[in-house]
């Protein structure tokens, strides 16, 4: 691919990072990692190092989806991350880019062991109508973690993200820009099913009404942009 197409990639990462950041999605260390697949080849490029503080376009490393290194560098604790991201590429080829963070209110249902339901109306309207399952605990990268994150990812078709026992949430979009909106609605469903917990707890959406907001969102969408 073009050395101009694979740095407007780089730079679309840098950009979705940024937004995470302002958005306030982001645990207080900023800690995450970030990926874009390469359309038409498997490979993708991944951040190099593990903060989204001051993200550079040349501080991304192309990989292909079996881990190999094939431009750029990867610090240690990122190398360990890097099937993390290929098993979505993989099981996923709807994803175009996938970002791991460790938000903090998504990131308390991780650590509590809880997969999240869809009672939320943002979450039916980003497509994460099969709610937000868990991947069991394995060591970071490790097969074991990675056959439960595709474990996770097989549970239901409409999935977006995956909360990863004991430690944060995997998710992922169609560009750098879904992939992070997804991390912002997760954040915003986690915190508010926390709060609605203090009065009574969160009530999920029905299947059925699920169904017909995303027809109206599709409706609405065909029909264009209004001008009088």
């Amino acid at each position: 691919m073009a050395a101009a197409k694979l740095l407007s990639l780089r730079k679309s990462v840098v950009e979705a990072a940024g937004l995470l950041v302002r958005s306030g999605a982001m645990s207080l260390s900023h800690h995450g990692n970030f990926s874009v697949r390469v359309p038409g080849a498997d490979r993708m490029l991944l951040t190099a190092s593990g903060s989204f503080d001051n993200l550079r376009p040349e501080q991304l490393a192309l990989l292909d989806l079996e881990g190999q290194l094939l431009e750029g560098e990867v610090d240690p604790a990122n190398a360990e991350i890097v099937h993390m991201h290929a098993v979505v590429y993989k099981h996923r080829p709807e994803a175009g880019a996938v970002v791991h963070t460790h938000s903090p209110f998504a990131t308390s249902f991780a650590v509590a062991g809880r997969p999240m339901d869809c009672w939320y109306e943002a979450m039916v309207r980003t497509g994460m109508t099969d709610g937000v399952p868990l991947a069991h605990y394995g060591p970071r990268g490790s097969p074991m973690a990675i056959a439960n994150i595709a474990a996770a990812l097989a549970s239901g078709k409409q999935i977006r993200a995956v909360l990863l026992e004991n430690h944060g949430v995997l998710a992922f979009g169609p560009d750098p820009a879904g992939a992070a909106r997804a991390v912002v609605i997760l954040e915003e469903s986690a915190h508010l099913a926390l709060n609605a917990e203090l009065l009574g707890g969160a009530k999920v959406i029905p299947p059925e009404l699920r169904k017909a907001t995303l027809e109206r969102r599709d409706e609405f969408a065909r029909a264009g942009v209004r001008r009088s």
